[in-house]
């Protein structure tokens, strides 16, 4: 079973600094110069695990022309639970959903869920 902690749950202080090393570590591939602490408490953030052991997080943030993106970061070999978190977090909105893939693995991932091809590493999942 996979849980969801936001930044004002009890649960996510349990994860909160593996959580924060693991977004500074991936935070130049997912090209977000902002700190965690300004993502936890700036966008809606999402913190996954499952039996204890931390998956990632993904956060929703409005562009500036009000665009609702997303952004997310993972452990490595985790790309199954990625894209059931993934789809886990899209039921959460309605409306089109944005987001940048800057690899390969982030490509297919958005496309499993699916997201398509808008230009260049820009998708988009129509709600």
């Amino acid at each position: 079973m996979i849980n969801v902690w936001i930044p004002s749950q009890k649960g996510f202080k349990k994860y909160k600094d593996e959580c924060k090393i693991l977004y500074e570590k991936n935070q130049e591939k997912i090209c977000d110069p902002n700190s965690f602490e300004f993502v936890c408490n700036n966008t809606l953030f999402y913190l996954f695990e499952t039996d204890g052991k931390l998956i990632g997080g993904i956060y929703y943030f409005l562009d500036k022309d009000g665009q609702l993106f997303l952004n997310a970061f993972a452990k490595r070999k985790m790309h199954s639970l990625c894209i059931e978190c993934l789809k886990m977090s899209l039921e959460w909105f309605k409306g089109n959903v944005y987001a940048e893939a800057q690899n390969r693995a982030s490509a297919l991932c958005l496309l499993r869920c699916g997201f398509k091809r808008k230009e260049g590493t820009l998708f988009v999942k129509e709600l």
